[in-house]
């Protein structure tokens, strides 16, 4: 039998006496504990939020993009493009064209961001599940038309049924305004109209519109130059096993993004919070930690006698060492145990019945996102143990001192 650890259960747990220490200690506990909770319950909502944005991400990025590695146009050549069409997982590979432009219609202008789009974009269905109004086409009868973000539809009060307006789209052009000449000339112009209106989230909606390829390239006069290819993977396909045969095949004049690595610095700023939160909300335990300090200190003194016959009985040095250790681990574990269950409980509870809003009108989604994961109650734990042995060690070793180094008399 560990006889260090059966009179720390004593100790900690006996009913006969109770005592201000016994307070001190019950209140270091719960003070474990809401902190354990606390901690617990932040880390799931930043789970939640990296995943939710993961999740807006999937929903109009593509599983891989391949972009120039010097940020210029890119052109792939037909046999490129063919040996990629071939690579196994690759369903769909999609040319764009994005860029900026000026669109009036009526008295309204608005700066949007067009993104050109091929046929196979409609076959692949992007998008498709997020209009909200009218069709889902680009091109109709020799016409060009834009889905448009319901941002930029209803901030220019854009409607279907006027099909004798349509919408202007102005660009300049570079080649001009490099020699520096400005003139009418110096404007490249196109016209659409809108087929549908999409609605995905805050920042797409206010500033997106799809249209053709063929229409965003004598907007722009890219002289057939793209932005990217976007890939679309099988559903069983392994992407970052697809990511590497694509930058075998295509070199390192290429850069080659999984859909993570193309928001790499939104994810990383998520990431990097996190850990500061983590971080803040450790050294705020480290604080709380004096309480257990104080209890085991107060506990040393109250205990002296009995610590002298305890000594008497053949205790040694590392017994009483280890018997206050275990003391101050076991009230940190059973505040830990405390709030982690609750933690878990309050978490469980926002993820099934979002017990909390976001208090936004119109939000994609109504209330906090919670996620759960392993590795922050692990990591929770581990620095809870860390306190813990941090806060006993001067009690312990004061025991020991008055103990067994204590002169005659004291």
């Amino acid at each position: 039998m560990n006889v260090p650890l059966f009179i720390a259960k004593r100790y900690v747990g006996s009913k006969k006496k109770a005592s201000f220490i016994t307070l001190i200690s019950r209140i270091s506990m719960v003070g474990v504990g809401v902190e354990v909770m606390a901690l617990i319950l932040i880390l799931s909502v930043f789970n939640g939020l990296e995943d939710f944005q993961k999740g807006i991400f999937k929903t109009y990025d593509p599983d891989i993009k391949i972009v120039q590695s010097d940020a210029s146009r890119i052109q792939l050549s037909s046999e490129k493009l063919a040996s990629l069409r071939q690579i196994p997982g690759v369903r769909y590979v999609h040319p764009v064209l994005e860029d900026q432009a000026l669109i009036r219609y009526g008295n309204k202008q608005l700066v949007v961001k067009f993104k050109g789009v091929d046929s196979t974009f409609l076959a692949a269905d992007r998008l498709k599940k997020q209009v909200v109004e009218g069709g889902y086409f680009l091109q109709e009868g020799g016409q060009s038309f834009g889905l448009v973000g319901i941002g930029v539809f209803l901030s220019m009060g854009m409607s279907f049924e006027n099909t004798i307006d349509p919408i202007e789209a102005w660009y300049p052009d570079h080649r001009s305004l490099k020699n520096f000449s400005i003139r009418e000339e110096s404007i490249r112009t196109n016209m659409f109209f809108p087929s549908g209106v999409l609605e995905v989230e805050q920042n797409f909606d206010n500033q997106m519109v799809l249209v053709p390829l063929n229409w965003m390239d004598d907007l722009v006069g890219a002289a057939g130059k793209l932005s990217a290819y976007e890939l679309i993977l099988t559903p069983e396909a392994d992407e970052r096993k697809v990511q590497t045969q694509i930058k075998e095949f295509l070199g390192p004049t290429y850069q080659v993004q999984t859909r993570d690595e193309q928001h790499a610095m939104l994810l990383k700023a998520i990431k990097i919070e996190k850990l500061f939160v983590f971080l803040i909300i450790a050294f705020v335990m480290g604080i709380a930690s004096f309480t257990l300090f104080y209890a085991l200190s107060l506990l040393v003194i109250e205990k002296r006698k009995e610590l002298k016959t305890l000594s008497a009985m053949g205790f040694n040095e590392k017994q009483l060492f280890q018997l206050f250790m275990w003391v101050g681990f076991i009230i940190s574990f059973s505040g830990a145990c405390l709030g982690m269950l609750m933690g878990f409980g309050l978490a469980w509870g926002q993820q099934t019945f979002g017990w909390v809003s976001l208090g936004i009108e119109n939000a994609v989604i109504d209330a906090y996102p919670i996620q759960m994961q392993a590795m922050d109650f692990a990591w929770t734990a581990l620095v809870v143990l860390i306190i813990t042995t941090l806060a006993s060690i001067i009690p312990a070793k004061k025991a020991v001192e008055m103990t067994f180094r204590a002169k005659p008399g004291d």
